[in-house]
Parts: C-alpha cells; sequence; structure tokens
C-alpha cells in the first residue's frame, strides 16, 4: 500500500517533495518523484510485493510514467499473458503489470485487474494524464483542477501542497455531513477538491477532463441451483478470494472482531496457510466489547491471536484522527480500527479485514428493519424530531408506527439519516436559509433507481461501503502504514453473490442466510447467532460520563459560536436530554463533537 500524488501544469520538484512528505506514514519505507516540464508525479512506498528497486515508484518506460497505490492479485496471471504478448518485465511487481498492461491493452487494462487500487499515469505521447479507481472504492483518489491543469492525490493534503489550490470550506457540505454521517461525493468538504467515483477513470488531456465508469454491479438473470449447490459454490468462491489476498512478500495477519464476516476470512485464511494466523482485536470496558467471541475464534483456527483492551482517550486522540481523515465522518468506530491497526502494525504490514459481507447479504440492522416489517396502516405523519430519539415505551411506539405506516425506502432512509427537522432545529437561521438542497436525497434517488428489494444492497453497495466504512478503514490503518485487504470485496465474488436469488440473502427477517451456512462449516456454533458490534465503542454512555463534560466546553466556546453554523443553545439542550436518559442522543451529539474538531484542527 502507498500513497501516489501529482500533477498536470507547470509545477516544481519541492512541490512533489512536499506531497510525498505528507503522505509519508502510508508509504514509510521509501519515495520518489518524477517530472517534466508538463506533468509531476510523488509517490511514498509500502513495500509488499517486490521488495527491490525493480518495484520503485514512479515507474517508467516507453514515455509512460505511472504511480500506484494498492494490490493487484490477478497480477501474476496477467504477467504471463503479457509474457505471452512479447513483454519483458525486470521485477515481479504488480505495479509493472499495470504499466505494461497499459502498454498492450490501453485503458481497457483497468477491467483486466482485480484488486484495490489508485492508479495515476502520465503518457507522453498523447500528453493526457490517466487516474483511475478500484471498483467499489477500497482505495482513496481526490483531484482538483486548476487554470493549468490537475493537481491529485491518496488524501487532500497532499493536493494542498500545490501553490495552486487554496483551502476554502465547501459550507453546503456541512449539512450533508449532518445528514449523512459522511461527506458524499463527488464533493468534499474543501471547494474545488473532488472525489473520483469508484469503478471510474478520468482523462485529463488538453485542458479537458472526461470522467467514464468502467464496470458496474450485475442486474442479470438470477442464479439457478438448490441451496446446497449454491452453498457449496459460495464456499469455493470465498476461499479462492481469500486465497489470492494471501500474496505477498511480507508477513500478513487479520483483524478478528468476533463476528461472522471477519471469522470466516481468519478461518479460511487460517486453513491455507502454513505458519499461525495472527490475529488482532480490540476491546474497551464498559461496553464494546467482543474479545470473548474474538477469543473463542482464535482458538477455534489455532491463531496467534492478540487482544487489548482501550480506554477513554477519544479527546487526546480525535485531532489525530482527524488529521488523517482529512472530512468529518461520525462513525464512531474510527477509535477502535485506529488502536487496531497500531497494535497489528507493530507484528504485520498487512492484515486481513471481514469488511464486505453485509452489503451484499442484507446484513445490516436497518436493511432488515426495512425488509421485515409489514405497512399494516396509512401514512402517519410526525411533525419535529422528539419522536425518533425518545426511550421508553413511548419511544419505541413513535418508532413501531412509523415503520408499519410507510414504506420499505422510507425506513431505510430514516435509520440511515438524520432528519431535515432535527438538523434545522439546531441550525442558525442564516445558515439554515443559505441551504439550497437536501442531502438525503442522494440516497431516496439511488433507491428510486433500483426497482426489487435488492436496491438496498445496491446503496449499500454504492454509498455506506465507500463513503463511511473504507472510508475510515483506509485513513485509520494507512495511519499507521498498515495495509488492509478485504477479501469479501473480490469483484467476481460480488458480481455472483449479488446474483443470488434473494430469498438466500435474507430469509426470516435476517440477512447472510447462505453466508451462514458456509461460516457453519468453519465456526463455532455460537459466533453464528445473529448480532452485529464489531469494533464500536459505547457513545452515548460515555456522553452521559467525563466526555460529556468535556462535549459542553466545545459547546460553549466561543468559536463553536462564531462558527454561525449552530444555535449553541439548541445543542446545549440537546446534551441535556440526552444526559437525562430519556433521549438517545449518543450519535448525534458525536458528529457536532466531530464537526467543531474538524474546524479546530483544519479551518482554524
Amino acid at each position: 500500500m502507498c500513497g501516489l500524488a501529482g500533477y498536470v501544469g507547470e509545477g516544481k520538484q519541492a512541490v512533489l517533495l512536499g506531497m510525498a512528505s505528507v503522505l509519508h506514514h502510508r508509504g514509510p519505507d521509501a519515495h520518489g518523484t518524477w517530472l517534466d516540464e508538463h506533468a509531476g508525479l510523488a509517490h511514498a512506498r509500502l513495500s509488499i510485493q517486490d521488495l527491490s528497486e525493480a518495484g520503485a515508484q514512479p515507474m517508467s518506460e516507453q514515455g509512460l510514467h505511472m504511480v500506484f497505490n494498492g494490490e493487484i492479485y490477478n497480477a501474476p496471471e496477467l504477467r504471463q499473458q503479457l509474457i505471452r504478448a512479447g513483454h519483458t518485465f525486470r521485477g515481479h511487481s504488480d505495479t509493472e503489470v499495470i504499466l505494461h498492461g497499459y502498454m498492450q491493452w490501453g485503458k481497457a487494462i483497468l477491467a483486466r485487474l482485480s484488486g484495490m487500487f489508485a492508479i495515476a499515469l502520465w503518457d507522453e505521447k498523447e500528453q493526457s494524464m490517466l487516474l483511475a479507481r478500484d471498483r467499489v472504492g477500497i482505495k482513496p483518489l481526490f483531484y482538483a483542477e486548476h487554470h493549468q491543469g490537475l493537481v491529485f492525490g491518496s488524501e487532500i493534503k497532499a493536493i494542498f501542497k500545490h501553490e495552486s489550490i487554496t483551502k476554502v470550506l465547501n459550507t453546503p457540505m456541512i449539512d450533508a455531513y449532518l445528514a449523512l454521517g459522511y461527506v458524499p461525493r463527488p464533493q468534499t468538504i474543501f471547494t474545488g477538491v473532488c472525489v473520483l467515483p469508484p469503478a471510474h477513470a478520468l482523462i485529463w488531456q488538453a485542458g479537458n477532463i472526461h470522467i467514464e465508469p468502467y464496470w458496474q454491479l450485475p442486474d442479470g438473470e438470477t442464479l439457478q441451483g438448490s441451496e446446497l449447490e449454491l452453498t457449496d459454490e459460495l464456499d469455493k468462491r470465498l476461499n479462492d478470494a481469500v486465497a489470492s489476498h494471501l500474496l505477498a512478500d511480507v508477513d500478513i495477519g487479520a483483524f478478528l472482531s468476533g463476528g461472522v464476516d471477519s471469522s470466516l476470512v481468519c478461518a479460511m485464511a487460517a486453513k491455507q496457510m502454513d505458519v499461525p494466523l495472527k490475529t488482532f482485536t480490540i476491546g474497551f470496558d464498559g461496553g464494546g466489547d467482543e474479545r470473548g467471541w474474538a477469543k473463542m475464534v482464535a482458538e477455534h483456527i489455532a491463531s496467534e491471536h492478540h487482544a487489548h483492551v482501550a480506554s477513554l482517550d477519544l479527546v487526546e486522540k480525535l485531532p489525530i484522527f482527524l488529521q488523517h481523515l482529512e472530512q468529518p465522518l461520525f462513525d464512531n468506530s474510527i477509535l477502535p480500527t485506529y488502536l487496531v491497526s497500531s497494535v497489528a502494525s507493530e507484528k504485520v504490514k498487512v492484515v486481513l479485514a471481514g469488511d464486505g459481507g453485509d452489503e451484499p447479504f442484507l446484513g445490516y440492522d436497518w436493511t432488515r428493519r426495512a425488509l421485515s416489517l409489514p405497512r399494516l396502516l396509512p401514512n402517519i405523519s410526525y411533525t419535529g424530531w422528539e419522536w425518533a430519539y425518545q426511550t421508553g415505551k413511548l419511544g419505541l411506539l413513535q418508532r413501531g408506527l412509523f415503520d408499519i405506516s410507510h414504506d420499505e425506502d422510507a425506513r431505510y432512509v430514516r435509520r440511515m439519516t438524520t432528519s431535515q427537522a432535527f438538523r434545522h432545529h439546531l441550525y442558525s437561521d442564516d445558515y439554515r436559509s443559505s441551504l439550497l438542497s437536501e442531502p438525503i436525497d442522494v440516497l431516496s434517488d439511488a433507491l428510486a433507481l433500483q426497482a426489487d428489494e435488492s436496491r438496498f444492497s445496491h446503496v449499500d453497495l454504492q454509498w455506506y461501503l465507500p463513503e463511511d466504512v473504507l472510508f475510515k478503514v483506509d485513513r485509520m490503518s494507512m495511519a499507521h502504514g498498515l495495509e488492509v485487504r478485504v477479501p469479501l470485496l473480490d469483484h467476481k465474488l460480488l458480481e455472483w453473490e449479488m446474483c443470488l436469488p434473494l430469498e438466500l440473502r435474507f430469509k426470516n427477517g435476517q440477512g447472510k442466510y447462505l453466508l451462514r451456512k458456509v461460516a457453519a462449516r468453519y465456526l463455532p456454533a455460537d459466533i453464528l447467532k445473529p448480532r452485529k458490534q464489531g469494533f464500536t465503542i459505547p457513545i452515548g454512555e460515555w456522553l452521559r460520563g467525563d466526555l460529556g463534560q468535556w462535549a459542553e466546553s466545545l459547546f460553549v466556546s466561543d468559536s463553536f459560536s462564531q462558527r454561525g453554523i449552530f444555535k449553541p443553545e439548541k445543542v446545549l439542550a440537546l446534551l441535556r436530554l440526552h444526559q437525562s436518559g430519556s433521549y438517545e442522543l449518543g450519535h448525534r451529539i458525536w458528529s457536532m463533537i466531530v464537526l467543531e474538531m474538524w474546524f479546530r484542527e483544519w479551518m482554524d
């Protein structure tokens, strides 16, 4: 895994060196640059495959110059195809395979790659820059246009090293973040800085930008076969995906939360390795602790297990998180992801993770609630926002009435977003009046594009997975120079899973039906029982203790008031409601804490 950056247009070697320097955490093993009068490339390398100089980047050949971040798991097969076509290789890195693949097939090489990647390639002959990102958005890639050309990087901070790009707040994206929990692509929290969408390529040439997709999720025929036949086939495909992700010239470990997904990945990896798999988990006293489940799996698969207990140090670490995240993200699992990455990086350079099991198999609670509940009543409309957060029987009754009086899409959207009524209740008059669109429409529109019940899988895969889960995992792991691989997101596996009959993915009100059938062949029975926790923290409980006192100090500060986003008295009242126990507002308060701390780190 690595960090890449560069530009088209005039530039200086000092700019490239600055870009590589701020990406050092992504690639601490080596830095490299390439520069001519038209373009420049910078690279920070984390050496995983071909540790020799033959794998160094930027890599150049025949007027092509490339930097690459990621892993290509079918590189050995592609290399053999290229050798048969007459190509000669200096080393055995996947970078060199991509470069020669471009010589042979042009940008069509992207559709042949199996893996996670962000790529930048300058073609001297065509005077063009190609940027590309993997199919599901495992690896990040940002870009910004300027009067001379283009600036890009694995992280936004590298883009700001170019003198033509200035840091300007994209004010409407504050509302988008508070509505969705993340800043939705293609925009970022900074005006003019954009995200290249997953499964897309960007071509810059003669001052023009063209962005096009090279892959999309299948929408074809449903797979045929008995339940046993499809279980056997899923078993084989899962093992193949895990095996392909074990390709490396360094030691490999795995995150083990104790849930079905990570446990199954660990079990399959352990069976295919010649040495005990190193597994890593993190827990918190007072909640958010799955160490017992993880230990059960570790003993079952005979892994070399490392379990750590963490304490409440959000206040100290949040500025560090936000420097790496660059954009506000309300997902409170950033802390355990950061900590488990820190623990793992002391033992290995690469870990496998279980992300990607919930989306195709409809495993999230919001999807389960959307699909499981019947619509029994005409639409019951509520005013205000309190009903959505009130604890006790009255709160449960009101939310239950909402569910049985609304359709599946409305149930899904309610659980995946923060309502306009809630947000606008907190905003200052000036900020509220400045808003011209509703961010929640991103999800509503995405659902409307899909006709069947698989639409929730599609939307989870297209939005929540890349914008929240993968974004968080990339930033928190690369903060420690740790590469995270996600075999459950192998694109061929994903294409096959999305063609499974819905009743084999979601059955009897629960997701992961067929996945659990496979997992039963590898894991103790207790691990298979439906539950969803993973690496989480008890944020609501902490906000009723010392963390709540610190939050209050933020909300009464002059800086919080002077930003002009919120009415401080409304936010403080929210904190009081949560601390009373009458309302569960932990996640909403946490999102505002993150935003205020983000301002202090990035804009103040």
